[in-house]
């Protein structure tokens, strides 16, 4: 049987389907293979034996929520994972390879940025990792890296009663970008799960507080960016699901 390190390479690392069917990327800072900070999200975001994603972290100390009752994610999907440009679809014409093309020159001159500590807090209904004190050089690298990439997304409708939260700021983003987190309103974060219920979130972030203190106290190095993409896949008319596969690690290296 793989164990979680070769699940997760066997994961990343399988065919893409054909370009075609390519029906999102997006770029996302992932901790570094082989760090606590990768092998506490590959416990959190756990893998079955079929490539699928399951929440299956178990330690003592839950406070009585199993992880079947903590509400997944979209983000177990790609793992533990900050994102610098969401999931979008190609646009019309774009290729996936100009996309690596502008991401290999992007990252070649920009430099690693520290994240300083990481703590747990709470953002609406979800956990998430984030900064304790605030890193304009992260928000500088989103803003580089949605004006860079966003040439390469098609737009597409969003339903605003879908997401009753968002500010007017937030809905006027939506509604031009297709992303309502983008430019002032970007936070560097990597969500643990939602959306939960208050309860959940006390619980949950009580156990988890001694677990990510001692890994996230130094925080990270945001040292490259990964190009992820999701593919569907169809046959005799019927949708067979969609697969996230990691396309390439850039290191920031100017």
């Amino acid at each position: 049987m793989l164990n979680a390190t070769q699940l997760e390479r066997q994961h990343d690392a399988g065919p893409l389907s054909d370009e075609p069917h390519l029906a999102q990327f997006s770029i996302c800072y992932k901790p570094r293979p082989g760090s606590a900070l990768a092998a506490f999200g590959r416990s959190w975001f756990g893998r079955a034996n079929d490539g699928t994603t399951r929440c299956a972290f178990s330690a003592p100390g839950l406070g009585g929520t199993t992880p079947g009752e903590i509400a997944p994610t979209p983000d177990r999907y790609l793992g533990l994972h900050a994102p610098f440009f969401s999931p979008l679809r190609l646009r019309e014409g774009a290729r996936i390879e100009d996309v690596k093309a502008r991401l290999t020159s992007f990252a070649a001159h920009r430099k690693p940025i520290e994240t300083g500590p990481l703590t747990l807090m709470r953002v609406r209904c979800s956990l998430v990792l984030r900064p304790a004190a605030p890193r304009p050089e992260l928000d500088w690298l989103a803003l580089q890296c949605f004006n860079a990439f966003d040439s390469f997304a098609a737009m597409f409708e969003t339903a605003e009663d879908e997401q009753p939260h968002l500010s007017p700021y937030q809905r006027l983003l939506l509604k031009s970008f297709g992303q309502p987190n983008v430019m002032s309103e970007y936070r560097f974060s990597m969500r643990l799960a939602g959306a939960l219920d208050p309860r959940q979130l006390d619980r949950l972030s009580q156990a988890l507080a001694p677990v990510v203190d001692g890994i996230c106290a130094e925080g990270v190095c945001v040292d490259g960016l990964s190009l992820v993409g999701t593919t569907s896949a169809a046959k005799n008319g019927q949708n067979l699901g969609t697969s996230t596969r990691l396309l390439g690690r850039y290191a920031l290296a100017g």
